[in-house]
């Protein structure tokens, strides 16, 4: 009897336990946003502005390396004892409401350079000196001179509502995020977005990756929280972009855009995960270029680096006016060739590929640098110096040559035809035109005067394919003094490794053993090309 009574007790206790692991496991797994209840300031670093600003407590210029401002209202303060009296004072940003609508958020001073005024239509920064004078809404961001503000306003100040100005359509209301507390639960989490009544709202999710190429993401983060919701700004190095993409589910049906603050890397893994969570209509992907190669924003008109001084209009405008487009994305299977000590089963493996695949010399310098990269000696973040550790991998290959008689050890189909190999050290498979940080292959192998060109496209379903002879030849088509070795073009490659080499999907590379890769068209993205 004490056996059975015994064995209830354990039985109980296991399922307690894991009852127990499962809640927390739905815990670190959940992907919700949640939102905070009290509207309080979000302080950063005065430094991000990179320009002169007035405590908004005591009306003294701000100097020290540590003073503060609020990234969302634009409130500064000084020390902590005028930050204490300024979430006391001052009201920020609402990210969520239960009212129907929103009243205009009026900050005073340190406005921002070129603001005209809405009344008289001047300059309201006077020259560019900064001060406690000024008015502004931190929403539609509409600007007055304090005498033009009371006489274009009088007397209903507090009862126009704000319509959220040039970037209405890119916004999401607070009054349209609904938020609520499951039981048990701590804090508010979003439930629903409910659409405005705006028929062209198309909102945008920023998703920033503060691991990206150089410090920049945090900057991107801090001045677009000033002209939108700070919900929709994420930030995405720790979490993923799942969390952030649960805004753009539940904006749906609506067409929701997509800013990547990040590398091509970034770019691919939001996209990827995109299509995990099946997100219909698929949203359109803009890029502000973080990373060190940038290949994609490139093509599509976005840069090969950030600007030097961020201005957070052109990047909101550049995004309003972009054009969508389809982009090609190709699935690869890695099926990983069989050992005679192992049992008798299948390694398989699967990717997406949206810019390039490589194998050899490229891929292996760029190998190298990520292990650098991830070193805790790698101090430095910036995208000189990572350029210049490009540079020394890539000679020291002109030397070493470790892909010496690549193309003995693998074998090339192309829509099931074997190609011929000649000596090479690599082959690059394109389904963009910027490889390697901006080479051109495509438009290289164009050049030439033979008359027999390639058609290329984004969209087309195709993926060309090059062959590189060396990494000094990769050098020579990188200042344009050589062309590619031209293989081929197809639907559907094939790709037999009989060794260990290096390889790179989109930028990430990784050593891969002997195995069958297969790759073949699965349907398009929807990206944003900026226009000019």
């Amino acid at each position: 009897m004490d056996f059975y009574l015994s064995f209830e007790a354990l039985i109980g206790s296991l399922a307690a336990l894991a009852a127990l692991f499962y809640f927390f496991r739905s815990l670190l797994l959940e992907t919700v946003i949640y939102i905070p209840e009290k509207t309080r300031h979000s302080w950063k670093n005065l430094q991000i502005l990179n320009r002169s600003c007035y405590c908004s407590i005591c009306e003294i210029l701000l100097s020290d390396s540590k003073d503060v401002f609020c990234d969302c209202c634009g409130v500064a303060a000084h020390n902590p004892k005028c930050m204490k009296r300024a979430d006391v004072y001052f009201k920020c940003k609402e990210k969520w409401t239960k009212n129907k609508s929103t009243n205009h958020l009026w900050v005073k001073g340190n406005l921002a350079h070129n603001l005209v005024c809405s009344h008289c239509h001047e300059e309201v920064d006077y020259h560019g000196s900064p001060g406690i004078f000024g008015i502004r809404c931190c929403w539609c961001q509409k600007s007055f001179h304090d005498d033009c503000f009371k006489s274009y306003y009088g007397d209903d100040i507090k009862t126009e509502k704000c319509d959220f100005g040039e970037f209405k359509n890119l916004i999401y209301p607070p009054s349209s995020i609904v938020a609520a507390r499951t039981p048990g639960a701590v804090r508010l989490h979003l439930t629903e977005v409910k659409k405005p009544e705006n028929e062209t709202w198309s909102p945008l999710v920023v998703i920033a990756n503060t691991k990206s190429g150089s410090n920049a993401a945090t900057e991107v983060i801090s001045l677009l929280k000033g002209y939108l919701n700070p919900i929709q700004v994420m930030e995405i190095s720790n979490k993923g972009p799942s969390e952030a993409l649960k805004l753009a589910v539940k904006s749906c049906p609506t067409n929701t855009r997509i800013l990547v603050a990040g590398g091509d890397g970034t770019v691919g893994w939001v996209l990827n995960t995109i299509k995990q969570m099946a997100i219909q209509p698929h949203p359109s992907v803009a890029i502000m270029p973080l990373g060190t190669g940038n290949d994609l924003s490139r093509v599509l008109g976005w840069g090969p680096e950030p600007p030097s001084n961020l201005d957070p209009l052109k990047i909101l405008r550049s995004i309003q006016n972009a054009n969508p487009i389809k982009m090609d994305c190709f699935d690869m299977i890695i099926k990983q060739h069989k050992r005679l000590s192992l049992p008798k089963k299948s390694f398989s493996s699967k990717y997406q590929i949206y810019n390039y695949f490589s194998i050899g010399v490229d891929a292996l310098v760029t190998y190298n640098f990520h292990k650098t990269r991830e070193s805790p000696f790698y101090l430095l973040s910036s995208r000189l110096f990572n350029k210049m550790i490009y540079f020394g991998y890539g000679t020291q290959q002109i030397i070493q040559r470790d892909c010496e008689g690549l193309h003995d050890n693998l074998e090339l189909y192309i829509d099931d035809k074997l190609i011929e190999l000649p000596d090479l050290q690599s082959i690059v498979l394109l389904n963009i035109d910027s490889w390697g940080a901006g080479c051109k292959l495509v438009e290289l192998s164009n050049s030439c005067d033979d008359g027999d060109k390639i058609e290329h496209s984004i969209s087309d379903g195709m993926m060309e394919v090059f062959g590189v002879a060396s990494s000094f030849h990769v050098a020579q088509l990188q200042v344009k003094l050589s062309k590619p070795i031209r293989l081929g073009q197809g639907r559907n490659i094939k790709i037999t490794l009989k060794r260990c080499v290096a390889v790179q999907a989109d930028g990430e590379p990784w050593l891969q053993k002997p195995c069958d890769i297969f790759i073949s068209s699965t349907g398009q993205v929807e990206m944003l090309q900026r226009r000019y």
